[in-house]
């Protein structure tokens, strides 16, 4: 991390420390506001919750440009989260259809399907005794191949998140 502040036994300047069994602040009618120069850190030695109501428009917003969750041996983790909209595009396309319908809509999933229809009958193999068809003992295995493509094709919107958002 950047910034690591001093501890208060060890910062050099006005501080102002409470030191009690336990603190409550409540805010009747508006909000409480916590403002710093340079870091806000908490820490604990049991659990940090953060809570909203249950009314549907209430939110958890954390806006920053640079947003870690965890650490990895006390380094910032690296790994990026995928934008699921924008995934779900790739790998499926057009979430309404499936198949190829709008070529210029299709996703990963399309594709592959495509490919297997190719292999089950557009393409022929040229062998000495001349041209040839894909092997029937292929075609079962070929189209439980394509049944679990849109099974994932259709069950995709599973994947994504009800609650968590990011841009």
């Amino acid at each position: 991390m950047s910034y690591t502040p001093d501890a208060p036994n060890i910062f050099q300047g006005k501080q102002v420390i409470i030191d009690s069994d336990r603190l409550t602040f409540n805010a009747k009618n508006d909000s409480i506001l916590l403002f710093s120069d340079k870091a806000i850190g908490f820490s604990t030695n049991g659990s940090f919750h953060f809570d909203t109501s249950d009314k549907k428009d209430s939110k958890f917003i954390v806006n920053s440009p640079n947003i870690y969750l965890g650490l990895k041996d006390g380094d910032l983790p690296t790994e990026p989260i995928i934008l699921g909209h924008k995934f779900q595009k790739w790998m499926v396309g057009d979430p309404n259809q499936f198949g190829g319908v709008n070529k210029d809509n299709d996703g990963l999933l399309d594709v592959l399907d495509d490919i297997l229809d190719m292999l089950l009958v557009e393409i022929e193999y040229i062998s000495p005794a001349g041209p040839t068809t894909p092997s029937a003992n292929n075609i079962n295995t070929i189209k439980m191949r394509q049944g679990k493509l849109r099974e994932l094709h259709n069950n995709f919107k599973e994947n994504l998140s009800k609650q968590v958002k990011t841009i």
